[in-house]
């Protein structure tokens, strides 16, 4: 029986990913109440202050009670609701009721995050920054229509276990028949599979049943040659499919909640059928999809991914070459080992 995993691989996980940009809230949801999130074990608290996003540990330094149930004064400070005790943006207390006229101590103050607002999110930086945030050129590139930010439920499984579901296409037959797949053509594709700084990046070219992701007319039969490019981080990627209609990009990148806790936020992006009336049948799309590989993934073991040379994973080359390079990669960036 394969067992939870230890403390210290935990810890492991939460240190490897502390100096990457996690998304924690899509922007427009940011308004002018205090939002309490959880990333990497961590309870935060995420709020507009000064018309700039900001976040701190969601807990008074007074008696420890949480600043997201707290209230916002005049768009500019953060007042815990337990007994008053106020924040600027930079997490230090600026008043104290109880002691006004005192000096306030130097220890009155909470932990800010690093914050930016991109693509549309909110994202979080824990630790020193050991990547910037994963490309997405698409955002800004008129010719692509964007839809909406799907945010799933939560999955119970870790970040980077969903990442390798995202970038595993030999799967396609088995978990997506009809759409990504087919039973009779199970064989895989040759890949290019290399890390290009802090990225990994697979490429490779595959027959797929005709579907919308390619741009196929309502009701085609037959596949279609469809080229992907994968751009990943240990939380994130990038999937481009290059197709007769066009181009077609999803933007899916994770929020590590916990080890075994895990928040999806998905776009896509497209440079074919343009109306946006449209836009929902892609999201409807890729509902498919994730509600196909949700059960899978989330009943892999062990929870975190251990390392190649246990042979707790046993691959096979050449269809698992993203796969065994995506889990070196991670032993090398120490993310973790069990």
């Amino acid at each position: 029986m394969i067992q939870a995993p230890s403390a210290e691989a935990v810890a492991a996980y939460y240190s490897g990913l502390e100096g990457y940009w996690h998304p924690v809230a899509v922007g427009s949801d940011l308004d002018a109440e205090p939002l309490p999130v959880e990333l990497l074990g961590r309870r935060l608290v995420l709020v507009r202050l000064e018309g700039e996003a900001v976040c701190f540990d969601d807990l008074c330094r007074h008696l420890g009670s949480a600043l997201s149930i707290g209230e916002v004064l005049d768009g500019e400070r953060l007042r815990c609701r337990y007994h008053g005790w106020t924040y600027d943006r930079t997490g230090h207390v600026v008043d104290i009721p109880a002691r006004r006229g005192a000096p306030i101590p130097r220890e009155a103050k909470v932990h800010p995050y690093a914050v930016r607002e991109a693509y549309g999110l909110v994202w979080v930086r824990l630790g020193q920054e050991r990547s910037p945030l994963l490309e997405y050129p698409e955002w800004s590139d008129e010719a692509f229509r964007k839809t909406g930010y799907r945010v799933y439920p939560v999955w119970a499984a870790s970040a980077t276990r969903i990442v390798m579901g995202a970038l595993d296409d030999t799967h396609f037959p088995w978990v997506h028949p009809g759409t990504l797949g087919d039973q009779a053509h199970p064989e895989p594709p040759d890949h290019e599979v290399s890390v290009e700084g802090d990225r990994l990046v697979s490429t490779y070219a595959i027959e797929q049943p005709a579907n919308l992701s390619l741009g196929s007319a309502a009701g085609a039969a037959g596949r279609e040659e469809v080229v992907y490019t994968n751009t990943v981080t240990p939380t994130a990627i990038r999937l481009l499919k290059e197709a007769p209609a066009g181009r077609f990009v999803l933007f899916q990148v994770m929020q590590p909640l916990s080890y075994l806790s895990t928040r999806i936020y998905l776009q896509v992006a497209r440079d074919f059928d343009l109306e946006p009336a449209r836009d929902e049948s892609y999201l409807e799309f890729e509902d498919g999809i994730q509600a196909q590989d949700q059960p899978v993934v989330e009943s892999q073991r062990p929870w975190l991914l251990p390392p190649l040379s246990s042979r707790l994973m046993l691959y096979v080359r050449p269809a698992d070459l993203p796969l065994i390079r995506f889990q070196k990669w991670m032993e090398e960036l120490g993310i973790p080992e069990l």
